[in-house]
């Protein structure tokens, strides 16, 4: 019998191998695999004894997973590493140096569901009565719309070619048109009521690789990341608002307040915290790491609500650190534990069944469409920046996403 064949992920680690715990001489990185052969032209004429190669960064602990990094060359010391990128800038070529750190199984699960979720977005809500996300850029408000399969050429916004934008005919959905009117909401409430569509644009907003920021003479084309429809709409929203926008004259979220939880209904859910079986696998796995290391493992449970009247969540989030909780960038450990309960009058209390939930991402809660159920608005800005509306199951409502092309450490 022919013994049975590797898994795509263990294929995937034993590849990798050779390239953990070193110090890699990056030239580019990007979610789209094929791209940097500008680097690699810019190499070749260097002369330097170089080996170029396509590593996926996916298997590799330390750096940020789902990326597709061209590598001039690798080192198993950072002092090589900087002195190679220095010689690579002495002739013209722009570097940067990334420590690898060691494998890592699991990771390519994550980048699989990334990429059914990046599809949803790409596809964007098929009804016009869907909320969605609106952004600042260049003193300018947009209304996200979809995602494009397709290029498109597109000029650079701002000085750092950060925004890249196109005017596009219509909207590819179909279901804006110019003079149409939504009401812009926030996390707390109504931003802007009435705003009416008055365009179309294409635009890439992705996070490039820390190279492209340096490059003489400057980028032709966006560093990182797909163009996004969007409607542009004639009213002001503060850049840092991440609104949602609803069509004019749909019943407006009933939105809740950030309030002080009584200290007895704290303590009870934030005891329920510590012992639930996340928490009590989470300490086990920082106490294990705490010994390895020789370091204490830091513990801080704190609680925070919302309420609308009698109608209230509670959060209860757990920190759980080793050393200085560098996690990402390092061989700390630092996670987190919530816990969501919802209580409303006349009902038992429900635990919110988001096993992912962090804590740390809750920056709204409110009745999205009036059916006594809440929807969670949620922000993150790594290793991508996205905001997310989501139900009490976790269903997303709403969602959008930053590419991000740098790869980490």
């Amino acid at each position: 019998m022919a013994a049975p064949s590797s898994s795509p992920d263990q294929a995937a680690l034993t590849a990798a191998a050779p390239y953990a715990k070193s110090w890699w001489v990056l030239l580019h990185s990007s979610a789209t695999p094929g791209e940097g052969d500008e680097a690699l032209e810019a190499l070749k004429r260097t002369g330097l004894p170089a080996e170029p190669r396509r590593l996926s960064t996916t298997s590799f602990r330390d750096l940020r997973p789902c990326l597709e990094a061209v590598v001039a060359r690798t080192f198993m010391s950072r002092a090589e590493a900087l002195d190679f990128q220095a010689r690579l800038r002495e002739a013209g070529v722009v570097a940067d140096v990334k420590y690898a750190g060691p494998l890592q199984a699991g990771r390519g699960v994550a980048c699989r569901a990334g990429e059914e979720a990046q599809r949803v977005l790409i596809e964007g809500p098929r009804r016009r009565e869907a909320p969605r996300f609106v952004e600042s850029h260049v003193g300018r408000t947009f209304m996200l719309l979809a995602g494009s399969q397709e290029s498109h050429v597109l000029e650079p916004m701002d000085v750092r070619r950060g925004v890249w934008m196109a005017p596009a005919p219509g909207d590819p959905t179909g279901l804006f048109s110019p003079g149409d009117r939504v009401d812009v909401y926030g996390a707390r409430g109504l931003l802007q009521g009435g705003c009416p569509v008055k365009g179309f644009a294409w635009i890439n907003r992705g996070v490039p690789a820390f190279d492209y920021l340096l490059r003489e003479p400057p980028p032709e084309s966006p560093g990182c990341g797909r163009a996004w429809a969007f409607a542009e709409l004639d009213c002001e929203v503060p850049p840092e608002e991440w609104g949602f926008a609803l069509p004019a004259g749909t019943p407006a979220p009933v939105f809740f307040t950030a309030s002080e939880a009584p200290a007895g209904l704290v303590t009870t859910h934030e005891s329920a915290l510590r012992g639930s079986p996340r928490f009590v696998e989470s300490r086990a796995e920082a106490l294990l790491q705490a010994e390895r290391v020789g370091e204490k493992l830091n513990v801080e449970v704190s609680s925070f609500s919302y309420n609308s009247g009698e109608w209230r969540a509670l959060f209860s989030v757990a920190h759980l650190r080793v050393g200085e909780g560098h996690s990402l960038c390092g061989m700390d450990y630092d996670q987190q534990v919530t816990r969501a309960v919802v209580m409303q009058p006349g009902a038992a209390a429900r635990v919110l069944p988001l096993d992912d939930l962090s804590g740390d991402t809750v920056v709204g809660v409110m009745d999205l469409e009036g059916d006594g159920r809440m929807e969670l608005l949620l922000r993150d800005s790594w290793p991508s920046p996205w905001v997310r509306l989501v139900r009490e199951d976790g269903t997303e409502v709403a969602g959008a996403v930053v590419e991000n092309c740098d790869s980490g450490c």
